[in-house]
Parts: C-alpha cells; sequence; structure tokens
C-alpha cells in the first residue's frame, strides 16, 4: 500500500508501520498508543488490513481529551472511502493533543476542513442508505421470511448505518447486501456482519411490489412536480433498486397534462371534502341570539356579547354578564370582571369572588340564590410583563354599559341591591352616596333597598384583616335580616 499523499515528504524508511484492521474503534486504540510513545504523525504509516483483529476501546485504556464535535466527525469521516483518512484523522489527532485545544473551531484550517468535507460526504450517502434501501420478502431454506436488500452505497457505512436499520425493523429477520459488505438482523440478539456480495444474491421482485407501484402512482402530485430537485434529492444511481423507478419517467412526462385535467376538474364553489364549512362564531352567536326568547335575561347575556359601545371591547377578552336567577330577591353589584372573570366569562370567579363567598356563607346568605353582576361588563387592565393589572374605569365605560345593567335589574327585580365598592354605588345612587358614612345601612331608593358595603378586593388588597372581613360579613348580614323581617324567602 502506498503512503498517503500528506506524507509525500517523508523518508519512508523512517515510517513505522501501522496495521489495524480498518474501522474506528481499532484506529483509536492503536492511535492511542502512539500518542503515549509520542509518535509524531509524520512519522506514522497507516496500513488497513483487513486480516487484523478488531480491537475494542475499553473503559480500562488511558483517557485522552478531545473535543467531543472532533469524535462524531472522525467516526464519521472514518467510514469515507479516501485512502489517507487514517492519517488525517491522527494528524488532527495530535494537533489537538499539542497545544492546539481549539482547533475544530478553526474552519478555515485545512485539514478540519478535509475533516469536515469527509464527514459531510458519509453523512450525505448515511441519508441515501436510510431513503433508498428496499426489501423484498424470501423465503429461505428453513421455509422462514426474510427481507433482502441490496445496495451500492459510496462510502464503507454499512456497519456505521446499520444499527438504524436495526431499530426501525426490529421485528424482521433482514439482510443489507452491498459490494463492500453484508448486514444482517435474525429479529433480536446482535447485528452481525459478512463480506460484500454480488447484486445477483439479491432478489429482484416480490409479490407486495406492484401493490407498492400503485400506492406510489396515486400520491404522486403531478402539480409539485420539480425535476431538478427530484434528480439531486434521488439520483439515477438508485433507480436501478427502486420499485417505483419504472414509473417515474411516465409520470413525469405525463404531469403537465395531469394538471390540466385537474384545473378543468376543480370545482367553482369553495367546499371543503370534510362536509359543509362549519359556522363562525359571530354566526353562531347571532343563531343564538335569534332562537332565544327576546327580552329575557338570556337573549341580553347573549346580545351583550356584541358591545361595542366603548373601546375596551378591544382589549378585553370578552363580555362577562351577570349570574344568578331571575327574579332574584338580592342582586349584588361590583366594578368589573378581573383577570380570572375575564378568562372565565362569569362574575366574581377569581380571589375576591371566593372571599365573597366566604363573607355571604358568614351572613347567611346563599350564592345560588343570589344574581351577581358588575357596573362595567369589560375588564379593563393595564399590561405589566405577562401580568394584567386592574385599571378603574372611567365615567364614559360606565355610562357605557349603563343600558346593560338598566336591562339586568329590570329582569331580576331584585328587593335589596347590594353596592360592592364605590363605583357600583355612584352609579346607582349618585355623587350623595358616601362608602365611609353609608356602609351598612340600607338606603331607599326607586321602588327597592340599597346596601353600600366595600367591594371584596378591598379586603384583599389590605391584606384579608379578620376584623375587616368580619366587618363586610355584618354588612351583608343586615341585607339577610332586613329579607327575614319583611319574610321574604
Amino acid at each position: 500500500m502506498t503512503q498517503p499523499s500528506l506524507f509525500d515528504d517523508t523518508d519512508t524508511d523512517a515510517l513505522t508501520a501501522v496495521h489495524f484492521h480498518p474501522d474506528f474503534s481499532s484506529w483509536q486504540q492503536r492511535a492511542r498508543q502512539l500518542l503515549m510513545n509520542e509518535t509524531p504523525p509524520q512519522r506514522v504509516w497507516w496500513q488497513p488490513d483487513h486480516t487484523q483483529e478488531r480491537t475494542v476501546t475499553s473503559s480500562s485504556d488511558t483517557a485522552i481529551r478531545v473535543p467531543k464535535s472532533f469524535i462524531a466527525q472522525a467516526r464519521a469521516a472514518s467510514c469515507h472511502r479516501s485512502d489517507e483518512r487514517w492519517a488525517l484523522l491522527y494528524h488532527l489527532l495530535w494537533r489537538l493533543t499539542h497545544g492546539e485545544r481549539h482547533l475544530m473551531q478553526l474552519a478555515g484550517d485545512p485539514q478540519v476542513a478535509k475533516l469536515r468535507h469527509y464527514a459531510k460526504s458519509v453523512s450525505r450517502d448515511v441519508h441515501k442508505m436510510k431513503a433508498f434501501v428496499r426489501f423484498r420478502a424470501v423465503d429461505d431454506a428453513d421455509g422462514d421470511q426474510r427481507y433482502i436488500a441490496w445496495f451500492e452505497p459510496d462510502h464503507f457505512i454499512v456497519e456505521y448505518a446499520a444499527p438504524f436499520f436495526e431499530r426501525r425493523f426490529a421485528n424482521m429477520r433482514w439482510s443489507i447486501l452491498t459490494p463492500d459488505c453484508c448486514a444482517h438482523w435474525e429479529g433480536s440478539g446482535e447485528l452481525w456482519f459478512s463480506e460484500g456480495a454480488d447484486k445477483a444474491a439479491a432478489p429482484e421482485e416480490d409479490v407486495v411490489e406492484d401493490t407498492w407501484r400503485c400506492y406510489y402512482r396515486h400520491i404522486f402530485n403531478p402539480a409539485r412536480v420539480k425535476i431538478q430537485a427530484m434528480m439531486a434529492e434521488m439520483p439515477q444511481k438508485y433507480w436501478k433498486n427502486l420499485p417505483e423507478s419504472r414509473l417515474i419517467p411516465t409520470l413525469i412526462q405525463e404531469a403537465d397534462k395531469r394538471v390540466a385535467v385537474m384545473a378543468r376538474n376543480a370545482k367553482s364553489s369553495e367546499r371543503l371534502r370534510c362536509g359543509p364549512r362549519p359556522a363562525t362564531p359571530a354566526q353562531e352567536l347571532d343563531e343564538a341570539i335569534r332562537q332565544s326568547e327576546s327580552g329575557s335575561i338570556q337573549h341580553l347575556a347573549l346580545a351583550a356579547q356584541n358591545c361595542r359601545n366603548c373601546h375596551l371591547c378591544e382589549t378585553a377578552t370578552q363580555v362577562v354578564f351577570g349570574e344568578g336567577p331571575v327574579p332574584a330577591k338580592i342582586m349584588l353589584i361590583g366594578e368589573q370582571p378581573g383577570d380570572s372573570e375575564d378568562l372565565a366569562g362569569k362574575p366574581f370567579v377569581g380571589p375576591a369572588g371566593e372571599l365573597l363567598n366566604r363573607a355571604l356563607a358568614a351572613a347567611g346568605l346563599r350564592r345560588e340564590e343570589l344574581y351577581l353582576t358588575n357596573t362595567v361588563k369589560h375588564f379593563k387592565f393595564r399590561a405589566k410583563g405577562r401580568r394584567r393589572l386592574h385599571e378603574s374605569p372611567h365615567e364614559e365605560e360606565i355610562n357605557a354599559c349603563s343600558p346593560w345593567l338598566a336591562a339586568e335589574i329590570e329582569q331580576v327585580q331584585p328587593s335589596i341591591i347590594i353596592c360592592l365598592g364605590a363605583t357600583a354605588a355612584l352609579a346607582q345612587l349618585g355623587k350623595n352616596v358616601r362608602i365611609a358614612q353609608d356602609r351598612g345601612k340600607l338606603l331607599a331608593g326607586l321602588g327597592r333597598q340599597y346596601l353600600v358595603t366595600v367591594h371584596p378586593a378591598h379586603l384583599l388588597r389590605s391584606g384579608e384583616n379578620p376584623r375587616e372581613f368580619q366587618r363586610f360579613a355584618a354588612d351583608l348580614q343586615v341585607a339577610a335580616e332586613k329579607l327575614n323581617s319583611l319574610g321574604i324567602k
């Protein structure tokens, strides 16, 4: 064997001949020994020899620290068909372990560039093998079925690529025959390899190929044919081993004609093959409004979803309408929905709602017997990172929602309205009301009675002081006692 071109200027009498089995693990073992002996690459003559026994690197061997990128690319490059690959790998290994630790980052270095070129060529060849190996079923001497494929790789990649086929076809008994090496799998155990074979050893046809060609013919899309791209991805050298290859010239020739037929047969109207086009959310809402009873609370709640009376509809998730029985003896009105309510579409379901539930229970009131709503139906907020922080509504936003709240009160007909917070109290009773002075008192107006108290969110902001909570529950209890005194249940 002639010495690789890397050593053209070296005196061959001074070279150390290194015989080894031509696989990466055997090369690793010999390269490690040479490094331990401080043998420079200029003195090494690598002589691959298939008669040599394979060697496997063991955990007891002296560790040599090199970048992982070198190991990965070296393993791939070792499968390249170039005779000088082994010398190249040792040159790079020597440099990495003798002061050029960051060598693999120098893409412009000639030896690094050649290593990457080798590794890329091998990777491309492995990709083609995975894509274009076609197994054909045969019966072996024992009458058992085995799948055999023929492939002609550009490089020595069979052992490198075989683990993919072991994982992919784990339940099959198969053999991949190539001119260099053959890989075999028995459905369990370990992969084993044999010497290269002749193409005559592989079958030319099997019983399922007509089915495969029929499938390929039907999935072939003539409107997407790009001949140059197809030839780049599926070079003609592989066609002779592909069952579908005999169809490709005819399918390409007929492509333009089939596209023209597809265009003529196209439907003028846009229709989905899976059935009629589903209604849009807006269409579904309009249909629900049409089918609801006019003037009912359900009709109002649906109609409010289309509200565009102010700009809050542009940022909020949805309208949050009231919830509860109609009619109801007590109606609770808050300020506006919060973040949780905006997402859920229901009033008082967030932290403030949980506190309200506890206060109602302490006051002897049952939430399911009350109607709960808000003065403003959209969530007003300002964004701070991922959080949405509450902002109090302005007068024009309160006025924009007032028709919806008035319609709710008309439908619910409550005997007592509990105003939770200043916004609700001002909207119902005007500017003369004062939370500090009027809190917990029953105030008459418009044929019904009003009770003013704080909003449960106020208690959350103040740290849920137990005394404040008891006072809040006592305010709500005033309404419960008034109903009992009137004999209203």
